[in-house]
């Protein structure tokens, strides 16, 4: 495969001044990789040089002569954080109900669920909502109705008449 693409002299510098300047390895390779083809290097002795595949480095070439040089310095994955609301917003809708919650409230999830449904503009299904919750790290915590260690009625209404006996 053949580097058909044509670099001017702007180009060229700015690449020689970004290598020179940069700290990241694997940016330092691409950039490698476009001095090479602005040298004039056909991409299979740039692939030789590199260990780059022939399609990968016309890919380069291409996002270069499409995108410039700052192309390479972005994050461009694809997939991934598939998340509905930004860090602060997540955030923002549980500070409403923290305080409720660490003063012993019960805290509704349905009022949680109707609060991220309506900073998110639609309905959300359960497991979304349980997911998020997850990443901002609350649980749900059900209270229960007595305590396992409870003493029986009868012990109960014992202490009550002893109480009340030596109240007099």
């Amino acid at each position: 495969m053949r580097n058909s693409k044509k670099f001017n002299d702007v180009q060229k510098a700015e690449i020689r001044e970004w290598k020179e300047k940069i700290e990241k390895l694997e940016l330092y390779k691409k950039l490698e990789v476009l001095g090479y083809a602005a040298m004039g290097f056909t991409n299979k002795r740039i692939s030789e040089l590199t260990k780059y595949s022939e399609s990968r480095i016309s890919d380069f070439i291409s996002e270069y002569i499409k995108n410039g040089i700052g192309y390479f310095t972005e994050e461009h994955r694809k997939g991934g954080n598939h998340r509905n609301l930004t860090d602060e917003s997540e955030a923002a809708i549980l500070d409403k109900f923290k305080e409720k919650a660490e003063n012993g409230e019960i805290v509704s999830l349905d009022k949680i669920k109707a609060e991220y449904e309506k900073a998110r503009g639609k309905a959300t299904a359960n497991s979304t909502f349980y997911n998020f919750l997850d990443r901002m790290q609350w649980r749900r915590v059900m209270p229960r109705g007595q305590h396992p260690k409870k003493a029986s009625d009868e012990v109960i209404d014992a202490s009550k008449k002893l109480t009340l006996n030596s109240k007099k």
